[in-house]
């Protein structure tokens, strides 16, 4: 993994600075490969709230194993604090959009300075509210997104489009909101991949949870984007923590 900035001032328009979208962006080992006919893949990485994107480096070394461009944002809530007297789902959808807004900056000033990577068909990564945000940004920018995971996002509904392809790793300790997760008619129709790991928390989806826990999230990634596979979104089977 090699890292090639920490934080990047991205600027709106002419004379108006916007505040600056703290990230960092891991290219793979085989970064020379990449070319503007020959684009490699990018993965953009929003953490949960109260974590960073740092805090999910095994996920990073994973895409960057496979060729992808990892944008890790260091905060899915801009510094936006929970009211946790008042209702977390409002709050969580509002903080969201707000981050979908920064995803869609982000992406666009970076894609201008690495035009070898493939800007077009973008792999979003969420955990929690990051995840919730990642749908988010799908909603809001269906033509530029190829494929969705979220780690156990809660508040957010999941696409439901054939032209999304997408997998939620769900814990065992939580509920997401109605309508959050597609049922199994619309699984059945967009191919959504829904993979349940018994006995895993929440909490524990990111770098502190067992090597167990992680070695499974990274298997379901594999099999969802291993492209050898038929069809090349497959999906892995629920399976259960040993402890």
């Amino acid at each position: 993994m090699r890292r090639l900035f920490a934080v990047l001032p991205l600027f709106l328009g002419m004379c108006m600075a916007r505040a600056a979208v703290p990230m960092d962006i891991h290219a793979p080992a085989s970064v020379q490969a990449c070319t503007n006919a020959r684009p490699c893949p990018v993965a953009i990485l929003s953490p949960g709230y109260g974590l960073a994107g740092s805090d999910y480096s095994f996920v990073t070394n994973y895409l960057n194993g496979k060729g992808y461009l990892v944008v890790a944002l260091h905060d899915s809530a801009a510094g936006v604090k929970l009211d946790r007297n008042a209702p977390v789902s409002k709050q969580i959808q509002a903080m969201a959009r707000v981050a979908s807004q920064s995803i869609s900056t982000v992406i666009d000033e970076t894609a201008v300075r690495y035009p070898q990577f493939d800007w077009r068909h973008l792999l979003l990564v969420g955990h929690s509210l990051g995840g919730d945000s990642s749908a988010q940004f799908a909603a809001d920018n269906a033509n530029r997104v190829s494929s969705l995971i979220s780690l156990d996002s809660r508040r957010v509904a999941l696409p439901r489009s054939a032209r999304i392809h997408v997998l939620t790793i769900r814990a065992s300790n939580t509920t997401a909101d109605p309508g959050v997760l597609p049922n199994q008619e619309e699984r059945s129709r967009y191919h959504t991949c829904v993979v349940r790991i018994e006995g895993s928390r929440h909490n524990d989806m990111q770098d502190a949870g067992s090597e167990q826990l992680k070695a499974k999230i990274t298997a379901a990634i594999d099999t969802f984007l291993a492209p050898a596979r038929d069809p090349k979104y497959a999906c892995d089977k629920d399976s259960k923590l040993i402890r």
